[in-house]
């Protein structure tokens, strides 16, 4: 925004020459210059500063209108389908803190682990199949969780939100999923109040906030019973808090800290590139007065570290998937298909060095940091995490709205119209994602077409469209055959039974108890042949020792239930192949069944 101001003589007024280069001119009084009279020029800003008063009571209607769109997309059927492998996890875990206080690994009946195949060790499974102890012992020694069996892998955060909503609500799939659904739709308001704010654009705030709210990915995954939703909302906030801090001093740096620390508890991965980026930017916006940004970093690691101690994340690495380069370019894929096309990314760049002189100071840094974090993650994410899936980088999806929303209306200047055009664009053909593919072209497994998103299909497919659910059904027909004490074998998904049913479960990735016949043999079995990441030797073992009879239980065999990652798009719903569902055959029911 250029002002000139020209005082006319003996007439007491101001002429006020206005050119509004980076905003919205359409929200403004005074678009091209006007005529202001006997005002002093501390009124006149306050005058250009302050919306149009027939826009006042139309402020409201675009953030409404987005929280509402986001409210539908984000609750609708959340309790259809139940609980996967993953969100199961958390869920389950959420009950034991309830009841014991801690998120524990073992209850006594039925033991979580970290499902990460490539960290198994296949030498010493055997040894691990018929004890529990055994079992116990070797996960502690490889840092899924302390010796008391309490989790360590993942941070509490989100372990106590789900259990708050269990104490309020009861132990359901609604429960389990609603407080996550939540998060992510206060992120979007959240994003666009603050753009709003911090931009003084109206259709930046819009751009942005559509753009979050129709990233099919980000939905599905802030609809999940796991620390995603969790993860975004406090990356807004810390930014939020950063740019307080960076205007106000002591109360934004409290305020900075105390959202920072949070996001280090809900997930302790993602939050060490960003907080990377802000420390860089901090340190060279204050390079006359160092002690502050080194006091404020040092507050926040005093209150950090003795969770890093807690947690054991000195020297702490997870087993990781391939090498380091195609974890990178997988990452790369994952930014460029469905956070922020590469092209869009780096017309931020080069548009933000090309005008860093003439751009506000806040403005310019702001969206340095919105790029550094998007470099950042590209680097981090194929470094420590176990595989480049996208559900660890989809939580920066609200960085790159930001940034794609400031390209169209403030890098390129466009009008109003041709910004929306240019968002249609955006949110509704892969086109600006497609040069990359050039050099990574999309797996198989991964749904695309060339002219629309198909993620936006498999976004009304998901939410909208009915299909089986394998894990509904399984323990749906487990609920009313299997007695309480009746033990279950499953090669995987062995958790949404831990959750649902309050049987014990024998198997999941780390076969635990398989073997463990000493007291009772398994009376129920549930096989997916999908799965190829499980100790097959060791469940064929089991299941040769006893006769079963197959249930009529029409669940497809697909590995995963409600994953939202995009490769499980590829599963076959409607397949022949139906999981295995049987019981142990007894006494003369055995006779002739091969």
């Amino acid at each position: 925004m250029i002002l000139a101001l020209r005082c006319l003589p003996d007439s007491g007024q101001i002429l006020v020459h206005l050119a509004l280069r980076y905003t919205d001119s359409s929200r403004w009084r005074f678009a091209s210059g006007g005529l202001w009279t006997g005002l002093t020029i501390k009124q006149v800003k306050r005058k250009m500063l302050t919306p149009d008063a027939g826009w006042r009571g139309w402020r409201f209607v675009a953030p409404t209108g987005l929280g509402v769109l986001a409210a539908f997309l984000l609750l609708w059927g959340l309790a259809d389908k139940y609980l996967w492998q993953d969100e199961a996890q958390t869920a389950v875990l959420a009950t034991r803190m309830l009841r014991f206080g801690r998120p524990l690994a073992y209850d006594g009946l039925n033991l979580v682990t970290v499902d990460i195949f490539a960290a198994e060790d296949i030498r010493t499974i055997s040894q691990r199949t018929t004890s529990p102890r055994a079992a116990i012992d070797y996960y502690v020694g490889r840092g899924d969780f302390k010796s008391d069996t309490v989790w360590k892998f993942h941070p509490w955060g989100q372990f106590i939100v789900a259990a708050a909503s269990f104490k309020m609500l009861g132990q359901t799939t609604i429960a389990a999923r609603l407080p996550f659904a939540l998060a992510g739709i206060l992120t979007v308001l959240l994003l666009y109040r603050w753009v709003e704010a911090r931009f003084g654009s109206p259709l930046m705030a819009q751009l942005a906030a559509v753009f979050l709210v129709f990233n099919a990915y980000w939905i599905l995954h802030m609809r999940q019973c796991r620390y995603y939703s969790l993860s975004s909302l406090f990356l807004v906030l810390t930014l939020m808090s950063y740019s307080l801090w960076q205007r106000r001093g002591l109360w934004g740096a409290v305020a900075f800290i105390t959202a920072a620390w949070c996001w280090f508890e809900v997930d302790y991965g993602t939050v060490w590139p960003v907080l990377g980026v802000l420390f860089v930017d901090a340190l060279l916006a204050d390079r006359r007065n160092l002690w502050r940004p080194v006091l404020v970093g040092a507050a926040l690691a005093a209150s950090i570290a003795p969770f890093i101690y807690y947690y054991g994340l000195w020297g702490r690495l997870a087993a990781q998937e391939g090498a380091w380069p195609t974890r990178f370019r997988h990452t790369v894929f994952n930014l460029n298909e469905y956070v922020v096309p590469l092209p869009m990314a780096l017309a931020a760049v080069a548009l933000v060095a090309w005008r860093w002189k003439a751009l506000p100071a806040a403005e310019r840094r702001l969206l340095a940091i919105a790029c550094g974090i998007m470099f950042a993650l590209a680097i981090w994410v194929p470094s420590v995490a176990p595989g480049a899936y996208l559900r660890y980088v989809i939580i920066a999806t609200p960085v790159a709205c930001l940034l794609s929303a400031w390209v169209l209306v403030r890098g390129f200047n466009l009008r109003t119209t041709y910004a929306w055009l240019g968002a249609a664009v955006l949110v509704l053909t892969p086109w600006l994602s497609m040069p990359l593919h050039v050099l990574h072209r999309p797996s198989s497994l991964y749904p695309n077409s060339p002219v629309f998103r198909a993620e936006l299909s498999t976004l009304r497919r998901e939410i909208f469209a009915y299909r089986p659910d394998p894990n509904r059904l399984v323990i749906g027909w487990l609920r009313q055959n299997a007695a309480p004490s009746d033990e279950i074998l499953i090669n995987y998904e062995d958790l949404p039974l831990m959750f649902y049913l309050p049987n014990p479960i024998r198997g999941g990735l780390g076969a635990f108890r398989v073997e463990d016949d000493a007291k009772n043999p398994p009376s129920f079995l549930v096989i997916r042949h999908s799965t190829p990441f499980v100790h097959w030797p060791v469940f064929q073992r089991e299941i040769d020792r006893y006769q079963w009879i197959a249930a009529p239980v029409n669940a497809p065999d697909i590995m995963w239930g409600n994953n939202p990652d995009p490769m499980a798009e590829a599963q076959d719903f409607n397949t022949e192949r139906k999981i295995i569902v049987a019981r142990r055959a007894t006494g003369a029911e055995g006779a002739g069944i091969p």
